[in-house]
């Protein structure tokens, strides 16, 4: 079984994750579990949802599989339909990380990615960290260099159930700082340009059900704007009022996913996760931009470097 590491703020947060798909594995707040885990970083790494893991080299959707880089047209192996999802497989939510170092307060990793891993060019090299700044503040940044110009969008994917693991997020309530959002079509594809959310289901500027007013649910990339201190943000809060995460990031956009389709992933125990028992925030480039020139841009050119962080401030309100 692969090894855990624990970070500890000191003042009640407790976080376990692993080497395999830089995985966030699990934590708790005063005792409370706040995301969704599946037990061992194995399970993590073999059971559909990305639960935790770090995914990439490009998280979302690619249309077709396929995007231009300098003129030239380069083609990936498809893994949802006709297209890309989440860097296609063996993904990197799957792969063994090197450890650098760890202590009570940072994890820091490491992977490479030979030229034309995934389909993808040039050799990709991550460094990854995951640290306590303070207490109930966890940081996560990584810088990335590649030896051929590449877009490169990576995020975590963990799911957040601020009431603890094994009960519903349908009573969370949830503020996305985001006046514009992209609709989607059946495959999970923006269809146009980012829309106006006023006066729509996907207007989230003021805290409510995290699953939509309709109960319907998302999974959709918010395009956010700075409005709360420390840049673009969101908030979640459990139904119960106890516990709070603010996640703040320098990426441009930020796919909710509601966790319909859980249930495809199984615990160590082997039950089954029901539907929506874990929410997926998750900073990011936005889906498909290789493939729209005039979006943000996630690019990386040799001799570059690529960096980005998520903050996550968890609040237990005594």
């Amino acid at each position: 079984m692969s090894e855990t590491f624990e970070l500890d703020d000191g003042a009640g947060l407790r976080l376990q994750f692993s080497a395999l798909g830089a995985c966030w594995l699990g934590g708790q707040l005063q005792g409370r579990e706040l995301l969704l885990s599946l037990g061992s970083p194995e399970q993590h790494a073999a059971q559909p949802g990305f639960v935790g893991g770090i995914v990439g080299r490009y998280a979302n959707r690619i249309g077709g599989a396929r995007f231009p880089v300098d003129g030239q047209l380069h083609q990936l192996p498809p893994n949802e339909g006709p297209n890309l999802l989440h860097g296609g497989a063996p993904g990197f939510h799957t792969r063994l990380w090197t450890v650098r170092r760890h202590d009570a307060h940072a994890l820091h990793l490491a992977l490479h990615a030979s030229d034309g891993d995934q389909g993808f060019p040039g050799a990709l090299d991550i460094e990854l960290s995951y640290c306590l700044l303070g207490p109930g503040h966890l940081r996560l940044a990584w810088a990335v260099r590649c030896s051929r110009p590449c877009p490169v969008n990576l995020t975590s994917h963990a799911y957040f159930n601020l009431d603890g693991d094994g009960c519903s997020i349908e009573g969370h309530r949830l503020q996305v700082d985001a006046s514009r959002v992209l609709l989607t079509g059946p495959q999970g594809l923006p269809l146009g340009e980012p829309s106006d959310v006023t006066g729509t289901r996907f207007d989230l500027r003021e805290p409510g059900p995290a699953c939509g007013r309709d109960g319907a649910g998302f999974d959709h990339n918010f395009c956010w704007t700075p409005l709360f201190e420390g840049g673009r943000g969101a908030r979640l809060l459990s139904a119960d009022g106890r516990v709070s995460l603010q996640v703040t990031s320098d990426l441009p956009g930020l796919q909710v996913y509601t966790g319909d389709h859980l249930r495809e992933a199984r615990r160590l125990d082997g039950s089954a996760t029901p539907p929506r028992a874990g929410l997926a925030l998750e900073p990011q480039y936005w889906p498909d931009s290789p493939n729209h020139a005039h979006w943000p841009q996630s690019l990386v050119r040799p001799g570059l470097v690529q960096e980005h962080g998520i903050d996550y401030r968890f609040k237990w309100q005594a």
